[in-house]
């Protein structure tokens, strides 16, 4: 699409979850691996970034498929294994559309020596200076001051504050909520009002792409940012494994579990540039038997937030969530399923996040033997917990420390025992609404019968244990005795 006229700017909106997955071309990068004395598995298909032709079968690792396009184009039948090469790096969405069976499940994997093998929603957007006298093409910069005061009638949704030293460029099939230059990740602004020396870019979304937002004359001419959903979506099946692999970026999250039952996640690494870690949605329907463990989900978000406005709210979103999210989210109807002996790191909202509707039954949960912490960022680690349906869910046996949120446990009928929980501060971005270990309140709905038994509390910087006397619902019947305070 080359030398559009200015107008096409008039059709970008606000920002908002594209959740389509994306297609478009893989991309794939190599780095070894050995896999001489690999026994060849007759249901797997091999995928090799260095070696591999999309035009082999894929059957072996000497004959085996390049790409994550192959695999999207091929259908994956029960007890198919999709096997990556150890050692090596892809670039794109590997989407997992058709299911298993209990005795024969669908598994995704590596092959051969060295490290995890990669795939990554992850890839560089080239931006260029203008130079076309009124026309603009895409990906490149256009000083905001051109665009919004030339009489164009162009209407930007979010004004900002410095138009002199603020640039903007069209950016196709992109999602920046994370962007890295020249290899370092750097914060973004809340949005185009926040753009300063402190948050140097934003963006704004439609279906149409990405207008993406700089502040200063020292434009990058290249960005790291999501340009997929999901390095990995698996949606509408069952019965699949995941081991051994790492994910990376998404802009909706590193997994994306969609309407699925019977899934586990076991040994993987992902959350680097990922907008959340895992994400299981189950809106309206039911995801049952979802099993993640001994992950290692880790945000990797370590850029400086805290000079951020406090306690600022606009349209329903909060200026402390930025950039990484939600280490795991069960969202909606997720029942039956747990969360256990991972590592979870650095979510700025939530490490562990499980909310629902009013409808939706989100019940009969296990998160335990987790480590949970958040000592880079300056508001999460938190684990939220909450809906009318919310019930019979357990948290128990969890090392959770170095956390800048409270621990929200809402609900009925659920029990949080035996966890240590220590070093918990207080937040610069809420200062009056953090600093406590546990908060109940029945902000959206009834909350009852919860147990918080058997903890140990240690460095808290306000209390540990906070009944709330601000509700919008009934409370009652907490249980709150014996714990251990150091």
């Amino acid at each position: 699409m080359k030398h559009l006229p200015l107008k096409i700017f008039f059709l970008i909106g606000t920002l908002f979850y594209f959740t389509a997955c994306g297609g478009g071309t893989t991309k794939s990068e190599s780095s070894g691996g050995n896999f001489a004395n690999v026994t060849v598995d007759p249901q797997a298909y091999y995928i090799d970034a260095q070696n591999g032709n999309d035009n082999n079968d894929g059957k072996t690792p000497q004959t085996a498929w390049r790409s994550i396009d192959k695999v999207n184009k091929t259908i994956i039948n029960a007890g198919n294994k999709i096997l990556f090469r150890s050692g090596q790096k892809w670039i794109g969405s590997l989407e997992i559309k058709n299911s298993g069976t209990a005795n024969n499940p669908i598994t995704i994997g590596s092959y051969g020596d060295g490290n995890m093998p990669i795939i990554s929603a992850v890839d560089t957007v080239q931006i260029h200076e203008n130079n076309n006298n009124g026309n603009v093409d895409d990906n490149e910069w256009i000083p905001y001051t051109a665009v919004g005061n030339n009489g164009l009638g162009i209407d930007f949704k979010e004004p900002v504050n410095n138009p002199q030293n603020t640039w903007l460029a069209v950016i196709l099939d992109s999602h920046p909520d994370r962007v890295k230059v020249n290899g370092n990740e750097i914060v973004g602004a809340f949005d185009s009002s926040e753009l300063s020396d402190n948050f140097k870019w934003s963006y704004n979304r439609d279906k149409g792409g990405t207008v993406f937002y700089w502040y200063g004359n020292d434009k990058p001419n290249s960005i790291e940012t999501n340009v997929y959903t999901a390095p990995l979506y698996i949606h509408n099946n069952q019965f699949v494994i995941v081991k051994n692999i790492e994910l990376q970026g998404g802009y909706v999250a590193g997994v994306f579990i969609e309407d699925a039952n019977n899934i586990t996640i076991q040994e993987v690494i992902t959350g680097d540039m990922s907008k959340q870690g895992i994400y299981v949605k189950a809106e309206n329907t039911t995801a049952k038997n979802i099993i993640i463990n001994q992950c290692t989900i880790d945000s990797h978000y370590s850029v400086d937030y805290s000079m951020a406005t406090p306690n600022l709210e606009k349209n329903g979103r909060t200026t402390t969530t930025r950039g990484a999210s939600e280490g795991v989210m069960f969202w909606g109807g997720v029942q039956n399923s747990t969360i256990s002996n991972s590592i979870i790191k650095n979510w700025t909202h939530a490490n562990i996040n499980m909310s629902a509707d009013n409808e939706e039954a989100l019940t009969n949960n296990k998160i335990f033997g987790n480590e949970l912490s958040a000592p880079d960022v300056a508001y999460g680690g938190r684990i939220g917990l909450d809906g009318k349906n919310a019930s019979n869910n357990q948290v128990h046996d969890n090392t959770i420390h170095d956390i800048y949120a409270p621990i929200q446990f809402n609900g009925h009928d659920n029990k949080f025992s035996n966890n240590t929980i220590s070093n918990v501060h207080a937040s610069v971005l809420k200062p009056t609404e953090t600093g406590d270990a546990i908060v109940v309140q029945a902000y959206s709905s009834p909350v009852y019968n919860i147990q918080i038994i058997n903890n140990t509390f240690k460095n808290i910087a306000k209390q540990p244990i906070v009944i709330s006397d601000n509700n919008n619902f009934e409370l009652r019947n907490i249980t709150t005795q014996p714990n251990t305070y150091q």
